[in-house]
Formats: structure tokens, C-alpha cells, sequence
């Protein structure tokens, strides 16, 4: 399978999640911090999905559950229900999230690292999730708490350098200049060290 990462507007999708343990709760916790509109469908919900507040039906999942759904969950460990899920995500083109067997799923959940508006993303498609985290966790010390304020300094001198700076190849050099020193200082940089970092070669 090919797996293409890209990053959709969650809020307010609508998403289905098949299952009320605590895999389910783990999926829907995450996925409500992000806006979704989720309906949790089991025959026992635990009380972790039920401190979210988000809409419940306590019964079997069926294929009439199904439809106005943009992604399915599939945490129920069921074979038969999985065989149902699968099945209409394949034929209607929905993705296919399947917490229990990842081999048979058409959208994975990544380990995720937010800062800010920076998210960065990492999967090995399955095949080791603790390798995931170990990844995300070490890219920690790498992105800065203050990366938003980063990023929009970033924004303002993008705006200087096409004032200023007449070479697209120089503008470039300059933001990579200040990048590299915000990042290595995690801190945005000062209208005098920029004017500085602008004169470098």
C-alpha cells in the first residue's frame, strides 16, 4: 500500500468509531481535540469516552451507521464488524482507520508532535508504534516551544527581504540566516540582529 501523509480540516468532520474500550477512547480523545464530530457506536462504552461529551449509541455497530461518515474507526476487535466497516469504506471511498489489525486499515494514525501551528507527523505504517513515539520524542528537542512565534517572525522578514533585497538567491541566504539562529537560540531574532544578519555574507 502507499500511504500519502496530508493533513485535512478536522473540525466538524464527521467520524465514526466502532468500539468503546479504551483504544476507543484513546482514538476519540484524540481526534475530538482536533473539532471532529464524533459518534462512538458499542454495546459497552467505558467512562473514558463518556467524560467527552461526544454522541453514543450502546448497541452493535451496523452498515446503517455508516453513511455521512468522512472517516471510520474500526476499534471493536470484531472480525464480522470489521468485515462491515472495511466493506463500505472500500465501496464508498471512506477512509479506514482499523485500531486492532493496522495491516487491513486505508488511513493510519500517526504519532504527532503539535507545536503550535507546526504539526509533524510520524508513521512506520504500522509496524512499530513505540518506534513512532521514540521518533516524535526526539524531534521534541528539536522544534522550540516558542515556534509560533518563530514562524510569524519568519513571516516579517520574508516581507523585509523582498523590501530590501533585490536577489531572490540573497533573500533566500537571509531567511535561512535568521532561521538557523532562531532555531539554534529558540528565540525570534531582534530588528537590529536582523539588519545584521542581513549585511552577512
Amino acid at each position: 500500500m502507499a500511504f500519502f501523509p496530508i493533513l485535512i480540516e478536522m473540525e466538524g468532520l464527521p467520524v465514526l468509531i466502532a468500539g468503546g474500550g479504551a483504544i476507543a477512547a484513546h482514538k476519540a480523545e484524540l481526534l475530538r481535540g482536533y473539532g471532529a464530530d464524533i459518534t462512538v457506536v458499542a454495546p459497552e462504552i467505558c467512562d473514558g469516552i463518556r467524560s467527552l461529551g461526544v454522541r453514543m449509541q450502546e448497541r452493535q455497530v451496523k452498515q446503517e451507521d455508516c453513511p455521512g461518515a468522512a472517516l471510520i474507526v474500526d476499534a471493536t476487535g470484531s472480525e464480522e464488524a470489521g468485515a462491515i466497516l472495511k466493506g463500505y469504506c472500500s465501496e464508498h471511498h471512506v477512509p479506514y482507520n482499523c485500531a486492532w489489525r493496522g495491516d487491513d486499515a486505508s488511513a493510519i494514525f500517526p504519532a504527532i508532535l503539535q507545536r503550535g501551528r507546526t504539526t509533524i507527523a510520524v508513521s512506520t505504517r504500522g509496524a512499530s508504534p513505540a518506534a513512532c513515539a521514540w521518533i516524535r520524542d526526539s524531534l521534541c528537542e528539536s522544534v522550540p516551544e516558542c515556534m509560533d512565534e518563530i514562524l510569524e517572525r519568519m513571516s516579517e522578514l520574508r516581507v523585509l527581504a523582498k523590501d530590501r533585497i533585490p536577489s531572490q538567491k540573497e533573500r533566500s541566504a537571509f531567511l535561512h540566516r535568521c532561521l538557523s539562529k532562531m532555531l539554534s537560540e529558540k528565540r525570534a531574532v531582534s530588528d537590529e540582529e536582523a539588519l545584521e544578519l542581513m549585511r552577512t555574507e
